[in-house]
């Protein structure tokens, strides 16, 4: 008898997409295929299957973002994701691609907070759902480009810094990436938590654009409680 025949007898195996997430009780089927090996699925693309990542963008097509911070300012932001009570988000995707700078010394720094730091002064930012017919609305809330303060950070941590120091040179446009598959350390945000970046050059601000994707789901799904 094959592994395949033993595993579909004592129900625990079976083909690939032969059973749906939700029709086992939120346990994620094994399967084999024809020549007995197991079948695994990646976890990111799973996520994705199942409608549970977002993504929001600051800047669109050609319309820049001017990122406005010329010193570091931990109270004004300029972008954040609002993560309450009750959900569960994982950065999977932070990408800033800068098309003007003028001053010197750029950082990009990304921190997580234990907290829900509120609007401020900002302006809101579409979230959307990759999978695109939305079976799940995200819970959060992304806002863009602090002008006055938030809520003061508890339990800021910074997680990845970029630093430039801008030379103007033809032909560049810096591109400040941070991805999952490549990281060494991973937040995971348990609201209330807040997903923030700070973007700050000497003397002039710079402009560009935003990417950010993550996966976002019910706390009790992840956690514990």
């Amino acid at each position: 008898m094959s592994l395949y025949d033993v595993a579909r007898a004592v129900g625990i195996l079976g083909r690939v997409g032969q059973q749906m997430h939700q029709e086992i009780g939120g346990d994620v089927p094994l399967a084999v295929n024809k020549q007995g090996a197991l079948i695994t699925q990646d976890q990111i693309l799973e996520w994705a299957m199942l409608g549970r990542t977002f993504h929001a963008q600051q800047g669109n097509a050609a319309t820049l973002v001017d990122f406005a911070e010329t010193a570091y300012d931990e109270d004004q932001p300029q972008f954040a994701l609002r993560v309450p009570t009750g959900k569960v988000v994982i950065p999977l995707s932070l990408i800033i691609t800068l098309q003007d700078q003028a001053g010197t010394d750029t950082h990009i720094v990304w921190s997580t907070t234990t907290n829900d730091i509120g609007d401020g002064t900002s302006t809101a930012a579409t979230i959307s759902a990759m999978r695109r017919d939305a079976p799940h609305a995200s819970g959060c809330t992304a806002r863009s480009l602090y002008t006055a303060n938030a809520t003061a950070a508890t339990g800021l941590i910074e997680i990845v810094r970029f630093l430039d120091p801008f030379v103007a040179a033809a032909g560049t446009m810096p591109k400040y990436a941070w991805n999952i598959r490549e990281a060494a350390a991973i937040p995971i945000l348990v609201g209330p938590a807040t997903l923030q970046v700070h973007i700050a050059a000497t003397g002039t601000a710079p402009a560009g654009f935003g990417e950010y994707v993550w996966a976002e789901f019910d706390t009790p799904a992840l956690v514990s409680l």
